[in-house]
């Protein structure tokens, strides 16, 4: 074997090839493997520019770590201003089909996206060791689709996803291993602090859907809720959903709200930094939603009150799926609303079976960082290679 292939084989590729909210989930276990071992070249690949300023900002606090940065540029239409785009980022095909070349002498791949086996599969990236870490601490099917088996390795939050993985016979107990979550990691990194967001010091209500259309609460009750609000200014309302729900919203043709009449009592935000670095988690008092995994995050930072949405009426409490409604209050007709509302800071209905989420569903063994637990797995797998 010649020395440039042989290089070629050592190298292990980290893929930060979705949207901009993928990012957090990877990288913190990217820069520890980049810091702790150099026996195996650590190459981060970027499917935007966003990404690629979310990676860099983040390596300020790895000064130790070793790797190349790799910006794939967008496909042409993403460069003109004037193009009317039905997304916000490029797909991670685009990405994946630049860098095909490269992956397919690499060691590994890491990836938070179900696409890369059928991705692998297209382009003929056939040799890698193909890690999949969980990008989301959901219940939904979607986390346990028989297509996860195709990973060698998957990277898994708590004990709740190892049993429903095997029971459900999507993989073999030898391809697990339960690392937490390393989200948490670079949110602890950003140092999570309590914040005033309002000018009051009202109960403050976190309205976050999901972005699939079939699934989410915000197209028919976007309007319901912000009404209640705008009527009801003795509480707060922080209205924001999911990064993708802008994402998509030119492509699938529906309405964004906004506060026409700048209401004091809520912030409307569809992509700033704090949909995503904690602060809306931090500082509000009930959390609204629906299947969002985004309830794990809340409960795991401290445990409070939940609703949660039934907007396509759902039979819900024999489903799998939706294990997370247990742990709150489930509204299913516009005009009880407002009774739940005031049963949230009164009665604070399942708060007290959410430690159960902590302890089943994202492990902590109070020693090492997720993220340290991903990178020592991933090293050890790939010694066991050579």
């Amino acid at each position: 074997m010649n020395d440039k292939y042989s290089s070629k084989r050592k190298s292990v590729y980290f893929l930060f090839i979705n949207g901009p909210h993928h990012v957090h989930h990877l990288i913190m276990p990217a820069l520890t493997f980049a810091t702790i071992q150099n026996k195996f070249k650590t190459i981060l690949v970027s499917g935007s520019a966003k990404n690629t300023a979310m990676i860099n900002e983040i390596k300020e606090s790895f000064k130790g770590a070793k790797f190349e940065l790799i910006e794939i540029p967008p496909p042409l239409r993403y460069r003109f201003k004037w193009y009317k785009k039905t997304k916000l980022y490029p797909p991670p095909y685009h990405a994946f089909k630049k860098i095909s070349s490269n992956l397919r002498n690499a060691l590994a791949i890491i990836s938070t996206s179900h696409l890369i086996p059928k991705l692998a599969k297209k382009y003929r990236v056939l040799r890698p060791i193909n890690f999949y870490l969980y990008h989301g601490v959901g219940t939904r099917a979607y986390s346990f689709e028989k297509s996860q088996g195709s990973f060698d390795y998957l990277l898994i939050p708590g004990n709740y996803y190892k049993n429903r993985l095997i029971n459900e016979g999507v993989c073999e107990e030898k391809q697990l291993s339960i690392v937490g979550h390393p989200k948490f990691d670079w949110l602890y990194n950003k140092k999570l602090k309590s914040e005033k967001l309002f000018n009051n010091n009202n109960p403050t209500f976190y309205y976050n859907p999901h972005w699939e259309l079939k699934l989410t609460s915000f197209i028919k009750w976007q309007n319901i809720i912000l009404d209640f609000f705008i009527k009801n200014n003795q509480y707060n309302l922080i209205f924001a959903p999911h990064p993708l729900i802008k994402h998509n919203s030119i492509n699938s043709g529906y309405n964004l709200s906004i506060n026409k009449n700048k209401e004091k009592n809520i912030i409307i935000d569809y992509e700033s930094e704090r949909l995503l670095d904690g602060t809306y988690l931090k500082n509000s008092d009930v959390y609204i939603g629906d299947v969002s995994s985004m309830i794990a995050y809340w409960i795991k930072i401290k445990e409070r009150p939940c609703i949660f949405i039934n907007a396509h009426n759902i039979d819900w409490k024999n489903n799998e799926s939706y294990t997370m409604w247990n742990y709150g209050s489930v509204v299913n007709d516009p005009k009880h609303f407002s009774n739940y509302i005031i049963e949230s800071l009164e009665k604070k209905t399942g708060v007290n079976k959410q430690k159960n989420v902590k302890n089943n569903f994202i492990f902590d063994n109070g020693k090492s960082s997720s993220s340290t637990l991903c990178a020592n797995f991933l090293l050890e797998k790939l010694i066991d290679t050579e």
